[in-house]
């Protein structure tokens, strides 16, 4: 982590503002009040999760750098150090100790908990940092029919309070500007010792009840709500329920956005081949990059949807909720309730799963969560599985054909479920952090906060995942067209089979053939490695099969008629469920690779995931074939 909390030296008067809390405070809101749209996430070395940074202009015109880090509950107990908590608490203390002016610490504190928040001041304050305090949620306060004496507050601990509605943006930024002007005025000519305080009398003495008030207050109206949410048998079903309902609207409305995106780079790609004409030069743009952009392109519709959706239940206070209601179920698992939705949304697409996995506050859960999310069996599994069934077993009956099917689909999430027990106690393993969170009160979302969630989570997505993806799909594209040395010689060849991809692939056909797999399939997996469907394509242009992925009846009735140099069958039923274990568990997707490498910040762990998958998806295979072939499946 860098020395000073920011990455440039700051002029005369400019002032670094940091803001502190509880999670589900409201440190979010007050952040964007502040600093508008000016949000970037902040280049810390050796900082593991964002934190966001943003510039806004003081009262007295020097420029605010704003550095909002993640929520922490204390700065003493114990936590680990690659942690959301653990990184807010090492950020803090090096703060502390930097010979440099001294930064203004705003504290955000939720004023219907305000003896928690206060525990939290009393240690922020012993570390001789100038400090104001901002109490958010007014509206709520409000309608639990209290109010807080802010004044009696600031008295007591010795530093500067506002109470602001951070949704009322213009009116809570000029009030916080004024508090940083005084809390920065009492840092220069004062020392920042305060009094010792009692949170718990403090909090007693400075909030109190509004006689007249609403007749059913926030806090009755969350306790009924809770009895039924959180009811032990009603509970999990409505949570269940509701899940599943949400991310399948959220389909309804990313389908056809991903649609229109593969339709314009498709335009796209017709247009470059007519203007550039079929050289090597156009199919690698086309086919090569483009197709990469095409893929980002085609997950960005998931990605921006499925984080509204994901903030929306965190914004509405019902995610905590959810997660406590499966914490007991996935704690067998090594996991806590947190991993619940990034695991539920895996089934729909790894890539925003990875991304969701940021709500897990075990970095060692996280990390779990993180590695077996590319066995869950995606949306992108679906079709691979149908056209791999419908090329290798177009001749079996609809029931056999729906028993595979139903077969690949739980073998993925049994999959998932023991190689998390498994990390849990090799890879991962360590003491868990006990799952500890506060029960917000039912609220509803702030839509400019949302918005600007979903922005930047798509531009982080475009910068670090899709750049890696354009960069692998350019490769492969390389490894598929790109003729080995020597590959003239063999003019009666197709350009597939004097590619790269062929050489490698008939290199380790001696070690593929235990599980059925010649040198064509072996080319046929190092195409699916860009995208699973294109399996059925590769292997359709290895075998002189026009349109392969469009009519899989074609290359079905190829695979059956394909001989052997002695005559027998070269592919057979053995083969094809081989090749469905294989693609159960191996890593083949470039997005999920490029996504854990966005979420890890390094290439261990993609590493980790290509290694485990592809040696267990290899073995399964073997397995399975070896099977088949002694029951007579060969």
């Amino acid at each position: 982590m860098s020395p000073a909390p920011s990455t440039r030296a700051p002029a005369a008067g400019d002032r670094t503002v940091v803001l502190v809390g509880r999670p589900n405070a409201g440190k979010s809101s007050v952040f964007n009040a502040i600093t508008g749209s000016s949000a970037r996430v902040g280049n810390y070395p050796g900082v593991t999760v964002d934190v966001l940074e943003g510039l806004a202009r003081g009262k007295d015109g020097a420029t605010l750098t704003v550095v909002d880090l993640p929520g922490l509950y204390s700065l003493k107990t114990a936590v680990q150090k690659d942690s959301d908590e653990g990184v807010a608490r090492s950020f803090i203390e090096r703060l502390a100790r930097t010979d440099a002016s001294p930064p203004l610490v705003l504290q955000v504190l939720d004023p219907t908990r305000l003896a928690l928040g206060l525990k939290l001041t009393q240690e922020v304050l012993a570390l001789g940092l100038p400090v104001g305090l901002v109490l958010t949620q007014k509206d709520v306060l409000h309608d639990e029919g209290r109010q807080v004496d802010a004044a009696a507050l600031a008295a007591a601990v010795g530093a500067p309070v506002v109470l602001v509605d951070a949704r009322s943006k213009e009116s809570a930024r000029e009030a916080i500007l004024d508090l940083v002007a005084r809390a920065a005025g009492r840092a220069d000519d004062a020392d920042t010792s305060s009094p010792t305080f009692d949170a718990a009398e403090v909090a007693r003495s400075v909030v109190s009840d509004v006689r007249g008030g609403h007749k059913e207050g926030a806090r009755e109206r969350t306790r009924r709500i809770d009895a039924l949410l959180l009811h032990p048998l009603v509970g999990p079903v409505l949570f269940l329920g509701i899940m599943t309902a949400l991310f399948a609207a959220v389909f309804l409305v990313a389908d056809p956005a991903t649609n229109l995106m593969e339709a314009l780079v498709t335009r796209g790609r017709e247009v470059m081949l007519r203007t550039l004409g079929k050289n090597l030069l156009s199919s690698f743009l086309s086919d090569g990059v483009l197709n990469g952009a095409g893929t980002v392109l085609a997950f960005m519709p998931q990605i921006v949807i499925l984080t509204v959706a994901l903030e929306l239940l965190e914004a509405t206070g019902y995610l905590a909720r959810g997660a406590f209601l499966v914490d007991r179920v996935l704690g067998a698992l090594g996991l806590s309730g947190r991993s619940f939705v990034p695991l539920l949304m895996g089934h729909a697409c790894a890539v925003p799963a990875i991304g969701a996995t940021r709500v897990i506050r075990d970095p060692r859960e996280r990390l779990t969560a993180i590695l077996v999310l590319p066995l869950t069996t995606c949306s992108a599994r679906l079709p691979t599985y149908g056209v791999v069934i419908g090329a290798f077993f177009a001749d079996k009956s609809a029931l056999f054909k729906a028993a595979v099917f139903v077969t690949l689909y739980f073998s993925g999430l049994l999959s998932a479920l023991v190689t998390s027990l498994v990390l849990r106690r090799t890879a991962t393993k360590g003491t868990s952090l006990p799952l500890v969170m506060e029960m917000p009160a039912y609220r509803l979302p702030i839509a400019g906060a949302v918005a600007k969630r979903a922005w930047r989570t798509s531009t982080r997505f475009l910068r670090d995942v899709g750049t890696t993806i354009v960069l692998v799909a350019s490769i492969l594209w390389a490894a598929l067209h790109v003729p080995v040395p020597g590959a003239e010689a063999r003019p009666d060849a197709s350009a597939a089979e004097k590619s790269v991809a062929a050489s490698l692939g008939r290199s380790v056909e001696p070690l593929t053939k235990l599980a059925g797999f010649d040198w064509r399939i072996n080319v046929g997996l190092v195409g699916s490695f860009g995208q699973r469907e294109l399996m059925v394509g590769t292997l359709g242009v290895i075998m002189g099969v026009e349109d392969a992925d469009e009519e899989p009846r074609k290359l079905s009735a190829h695979l059956r008629e394909a001989k052997k140099p002695d005559g027998t069958a070269r592919y057979s039923t053995a083969t094809g469920l081989a090749l469905l274990a294989f693609f159960v568990l191996a890593c083949q997707c470039m997005s999920t690779v490029a996504a854990i490498r966005r979420e890890t910040r390094s290439w261990r762990w993609p590493a980790l995931v290509l290694a485990y998958t592809y040696s267990v998806g290899f073995a399964a295979a073997v397995l399975v074939y070896q099977i088949a072939r002694a029951v007579g499946a060969g």
